[in-house]
Order: structure tokens, then sequence, then C-alpha cells
């Protein structure tokens, strides 16, 4: 159990504020989580940046083919519903 940063009293889980001394408790992320949801933002980005490379390679025949651009879209779009998947906790 977390213990108040300011009197040290024990604080559960779906509390927000401290029992003891009613300080509003501070939601601390773990270097995991916060690393998970930069990975989702990487992949959001490359995802919608695919997206619109396979969009514009239909009319414009400058850049990548249009099958290349779209497999590589579906393989982002796999790769970050998988991410969703993990970075959401087990309840």
């Amino acid at each position: 159990m977390p213990a108040c940063a300011r009197c040290g009293g024990r604080i559960c889980k779906g509390e927000t504020t401290c029992f003891n001394c009613q300080m509003p408790v501070v939601d601390v992320k773990s270097s995991r989580e916060l690393a998970l949801e930069r990975f989702r933002l990487v992949l959001n980005i490359l995802f919608y940046l695919f997206l619109g490379l396979t969009i514009a390679s239909l009319f414009i025949d400058i850049g990548a083919k249009t099958a290349m651009c779209g497999a590589a879209t579906f393989v982002l779009r796999l790769v970050r519903m998988s991410a969703t998947e993990m970075s959401e906790s087990k309840s």
C-alpha cells in the first residue's frame, strides 16, 4: 500500500485524499506505463502517416506503391491493437 507524502498514513487503492491530513493523492505512473504510453503514441503517429500515404499513393505515382503502403498500414494496425491490449490493466 502506498503512503501519504505528508503524514505517512496508508492510502487505499480507491482513495483520492489522505484520511489523516486530507492531502490530495498524486497518481504516480510507473516507468513501464510511461514507456507504453510513448510507444502507443509513436504507433498512432506512424499508423496515421502510413494511412495518409496509402490514400495519397492511390492518386499520385510518386513514392511507394499502394500495395506496400496498404500492407504497412495493416501491420501497424495489428501492432497498435496489440499494444493497446498490453497497456490495459488486467483486472
